[in-house]
């Protein structure tokens, strides 16, 4: 028998899974809870309901938290990618993105995102009625100044849309995976501390869009975040494409660490002192988004350190996760609005009510999940899910 009929194609071989990169995923994913708890009871309409008491600590914990919480979701977004890419073809690749990102996005737009604005009017007072009554409103004009939004689902558009234009420039570097350019930024990253130099670019977007854009994820308008995003995304797919990076990360995570650390301290200090800049393009303003770009990168390049060391293992438990991740994070805003709506303003303290909000939006999240969404097929495809195995 010749070679030719006993060798395997390279796409058929599949590549090991990074089990430390599905645990980093669903840390990430189940920290979006108390993340979004946090901000029940933050400064005044920064969230879908609040209860206005700007409560610090819990402040000080989401701000903080927000800082990279996105930010490496993307880079283990490009991370997935390129493993999807070694063994699904361009064109199979695009047909899967469709069925994984679109129709979650739409169903979950639809069906997962209305009750959520129908709580948020009725807690201020601009709705009355049944969410029965509501629903058709929910078509009416642009969020925030309408109804119709896609709330915390922006992630899977940005994803959605990041995934296309992306796709050209994935697929010439995955071809040409030993050219110049990424062996020379291979080997920049090889030296110590060289792979903080990746941060760069996120210094640029920072300082250039920042102060004109300064966050909401509408996308045709969202600049900082646009190109900020696409580029991590991008770069977690591109330190893939060279062995010499991953060894990098693993070996200059604690300096990330400590470099994460001093840029939080310095603007944690700016913050309690009262000395944050004011947004514009100032020089003062320039040098605090240096300190923001550099900090997210630092925690990025720390936390997947972090989970190359300690992460490195699979079970009962990670299959689980991987395959519950995708759904929870659909679902869970609107659980924890839901839950919130009824527990926020009862007569305990703060830290009380919040955890109250976490431990119930985890659990019922969960239990949505393991009833419904899990063992029911057409609802697997509507969440972006494989058919249940027979």
């Amino acid at each position: 028998m010749s070679n030719k009929a006993t060798m395997p194609s390279l796409r058929s071989v599949k590549p090991a899974r990074r089990p430390d990169i599905d645990w980093l995923r669903a840390i990430a994913v189940l920290l979006l809870v108390p993340f979004h708890a946090a901000l029940v009871f933050g400064d005044l309409d920064s969230f879908h309901i609040t209860t206005g008491e700007n409560y610090q600590p819990l402040d000080y914990f989401a701000g903080i938290l927000g800082q990279c919480h996105m930010p490496l979701l993307f880079v283990i977004s490009g991370i997935s990618t390129w493993f999807t890419l070694q063994v699904l073809s361009p064109r199979q690749y695009a047909s899967a993105r469709v069925k994984r990102l679109f129709v979650p996005l739409a169903f979950g737009t639809l069906v997962i995102i209305p009750p959520q604005v129908y709580l948020e009017r009725a807690s201020q007072g601009a709705f009355e009625g049944s969410y029965l009554s509501f629903y058709p409103h929910f078509f009416e004009g642009i969020y925030p100044t309408g109804n119709f939004t896609y709330n915390h689902l922006w992630f899977i558009l940005y994803l959605l849309v990041f995934s296309f234009l992306a796709l050209p420039v994935f697929v010439w570097l995955k071809r040409e995976n030993q050219h110049a350019f990424l062996k020379q930024l291979a080997s920049i990253c090889e030296r110590r501390g060289g792979i903080l130099a990746l941060a760069l670019p996120l210094v640029v977007t920072e300082s250039l869009f920042r102060a004109a854009y300064p966050g909401l994820q509408t996308l045709i308008s969202d600049w900082a975040n646009f190109t900020g995003y696409l580029y991590l995304f991008m770069v977690g797919f591109a330190i893939c494409c060279n062995p010499k990076f991953w060894p990098a990360i693993r070996r200059d995570g604690r300096l990330a660490l400590v470099g994460g650390l001093a840029a939080l301290a310095i603007g944690v200090a700016l913050s309690i002192s009262g000395m944050l800049p004011v947004r514009g393009y100032s020089i003062e303003w320039t040098l605090f988004m240096v300190l923001k770009a550099v900090n997210c990168w630092c925690w990025i390049v720390a936390l997947l350190s972090a989970g190359m060391r300690w992460l490195n293992f699979g079970g009962k438990l990670l299959s689980y996760i991987r395959e519950a991740s995708y759904p929870f994070y659909i679902l869970h805003q609107t659980v924890l609005i839901l839950v919130g709506y009824y527990v926020m303003n009862w007569p305990m303290p703060v830290i009380v009510r919040f955890l109250i909000i976490v431990v119930a939006t985890v659990a019922f999240t969960t239990l949505l999940y393991e009833v419904t969404v899990k063992r029911i097929n057409a609802l697997r495809f509507l969440f972006g899910m494989r058919k249940k195995p027979a």
